[in-house]
């Protein structure tokens, strides 16, 4: 493994879990307010009322920096097998990418602007460029910024959706990055405000029906420390909900989970 300091001035760890610089605190409860029974592996909890698995031992807010830095998108990707940020820009326009425009682009009007926040390798935001949609993407990593400018040409702010202008976006699109969030609740308001009245937000995360389901994902899915929800569906739904918007569709399945296009109501 390479030796080489990161950002921060520190070499990467062996085991990013392990990393110094990242403070954890406990999770007791399940969002939804029942309190979580013991999971069955890595300190997960499963919530008996919803089905959410919960990372019960998790890093504080003020760790995500660290935790998010050039060691996940080195080291941490190395070590779930996950390829390249460079390798995915190519595999990922032959399996998901299209299912994900599939599932958008009915719903929205020629020109429409878009906003993928936390684009990664940027292949969605660099099609639905070529589909015609005024889309840009937004990333925290000045490097991997770097690295997706030199894959596309479309543009990529640094940043989240609290950097993005309010109530100037026809859609937002959020892959991947739900499960991520410390407040998902936060989340879903920060993400509502740079979108028109009655803009779409699609989210793609991990959703199950049965508090069974996650026994069978990956390793790297269940790894800490990133993943912090595993959300049952009746959670993800009300949290939806909640935060003021409607399900217009979640027909379309990318590895088994649903994607939800979501609209903001007004009032």
């Amino acid at each position: 493994m390479s030796d080489v300091p990161d950002a921060f001035g520190f070499p990467p760890p062996d085991d990013p879990n392990a990393d110094p610089r990242i403070v954890y605190e406990t999770v007791e409860a399940c969002l939804c307010g029942t309190r979580l029974h013991p999971g069955p592996v890595w300190g997960w909890g499963v919530c008996p009322s919803c089905y959410t698995w919960v990372n019960t031992r998790r890093p504080t807010e003020a760790s995500l920096p660290v935790v998010y830095g050039p060691t996940y998108w080195g080291t941490t990707q190395r070590m779930v097998r996950c390829p390249p940020l460079e390798q995915r820009f190519e595999s990922d326009a032959l399996d998901r990418v299209p299912q994900y425009l599939g599932a958008l682009a009915p719903h929205l009007k020629p020109g429409a602007k878009v906003a993928e926040v936390g684009c990664g390798n940027g292949r969605l935001v660099h099609e639905l460029r070529r589909a015609g949609f005024d889309a840009v993407g937004t990333e925290f990593s000045p490097e991997i910024i770097a690295r997706v400018r030199k894959l596309t040409d479309a543009q990529v702010l640094r940043g989240g959706a609290t950097d993005l202008e309010r109530g100037a976006y026809d859609a937002l699109v959020s892959i991947d990055v739900f499960e991520h969030a410390h407040d998902p609740r936060k989340f879903l308001r920060e993400h509502a405000a740079p979108l028109k009245p009655r803009g779409l937000l699609m989210v793609h995360t991990p959703v199950h029906d049965s508090p069974y389901q996650p026994y069978t994902y990956t390793v790297g899915m269940l790894w800490k420390p990133y993943h912090l929800y595993l959300f049952g569906r009746r959670l993800a739904e009300r949290l939806f909900r909640e935060a003021g918007f409607e399900v217009v569709s979640n027909d379309t399945q990318v590895f088994g989970w649903p994607v939800y296009v979501l609209r903001k109501e007004v009032g």
